[in-house]
């Protein structure tokens, strides 16, 4: 709740919890995936920032590891999946370092964030479910009987094995 006698004190503290070391947390997009930008040359234009929240820049760069994956690893086999996102996190996160540190804590829970989203998306595809499978493609029945059978099992989700150094 805001103080009336000092709401910018309530509002700094807010924008920074006590458990947010440093550089690592702050206000993200939260949905980066290849529809939310355009590359023009040498310029990338970031759009669409309805979903941005307060969060870890480590959850951030989860999101696009694990879109990435969805769309751009070439074979959609277990292995396949987990180096492409090895070498597409290695390729942004050297990109990313040019700009921003985050210490290599943050940089080893990418792969947990990555399982939080793919477990996020399995419930957005369920958000408006009135329980009849037959609404759903067969893709994306197939991808929740995929996505219940990993978690039900402890398994990380395809291209979240990503082994850091």
């Amino acid at each position: 709740m805001l103080s009336h006698a000092c709401p910018g004190r309530a509002v700094t503290q807010a924008a920074s919890p006590p458990w947010a070391e440093g550089h690592s947390y702050g206000l993200i997009h939260n949905d980066f995936h290849p529809y939310n930008f355009h590359i023009d040359g040498k310029v990338i234009t970031v759009f669409d920032f309805d979903d941005s929240i307060y969060g870890w820049f480590s959850l951030d760069i989860a999101i696009a590891v694990t879109h990435a994956v969805w769309w751009g690893a070439a074979k959609d086999d277990r292995q396949s999946k987990n180096e492409f996102a090895t070498k597409f996190l290695n390729e942004f996160l050297e990109g990313y370092f040019k700009y921003n540190h985050l210490t290599y804590y943050w940089i080893k829970q990418i792969p947990l964030f990555m399982d939080y989203r793919n477990i996020c998306s399995f419930f957005w595809w369920l958000t408006n479910w009135d329980g009849d499978e037959s609404m759903f493609s067969d893709f994306q029945r197939s991808a929740i009987a995929y996505a219940v059978k990993l978690i039900e099992t402890g398994q990380s989700f395809d291209g979240c094995e990503i082994v850091l150094d």
